[in-house]
């Protein structure tokens, strides 16, 4: 029974002998009973067919699901190598503030400079709005200052549940941790 492979849900990662396909934020996967609810189920795609009458009648095809077998993919490097988490520094404000009054900008050169109203820099100057990646690294060229460190540690961004199928990440913990992640 060694070549026999046992459906997994592609959600929760739960082993099954039966699977749906449904689509679930614009994908189609195949999920067990429970994940079925998460998305809507695909209906079978009609298949025209000739009859020895002469006229066309459509006929849904179902097509039996069969486990796929899981690829071996090659990786060099581990995911948390891949993906580089940055965290703004804690002093983001001042920081900002005292590198525009260092080289003579006003609120509004600065802001031309990186795309953005003289009202967001004030507010990030003030430590009121935290800009995103893309604008702290405008600021960082424009200012030539360092405001986005990388993350020493990916239990920051990590997985705070365990992986409780033991057969690696799947979406369902992917989602999880978007919804168990503190809002900021």
């Amino acid at each position: 029974m060694e070549g026999i492979q046992i459906p997994t849900c592609e959600v929760c990662g739960r082993k099954t002998s039966k699977l749906f396909r449904v689509i679930i934020e614009g994908a189609e996967l195949s999920v067990c009973m429970e994940c079925s609810r998460l998305g809507t189920p695909v209906k079978p795609k009609l298949r025209r067919s000739m009859v020895k009458t002469g006229y066309v009648r459509s006929t849904p095809v179902s097509r039996p699901l069969r486990p796929s077998k899981p690829k071996k993919a090659v990786r060099s490097r581990s995911i948390e190598e891949t993906v580089e988490a940055y965290t703004l520094v804690e002093n983001y404000g001042f920081i900002v503030k005292e590198a525009r009054e260092r080289m003579g900008m006003t609120l509004k050169d600065l802001g031309a400079k990186v795309g953005e109203k003289a009202s967001v820099i004030s507010k990030v100057e003030q430590g009121k709005l935290k800009p995103d990646n893309a604008l702290a690294r405008r600021l960082e060229h424009v200012l030539r200052v360092r405001l986005l460190v990388p993350s020493s540690e990916v239990e920051d961004k990590g997985l705070k549940t365990p992986v409780e199928h033991g057969g690696g990440l799947t979406i369902g913990d992917v989602l999880r941790m978007r919804l168990t992640k503190p809002r900021e």
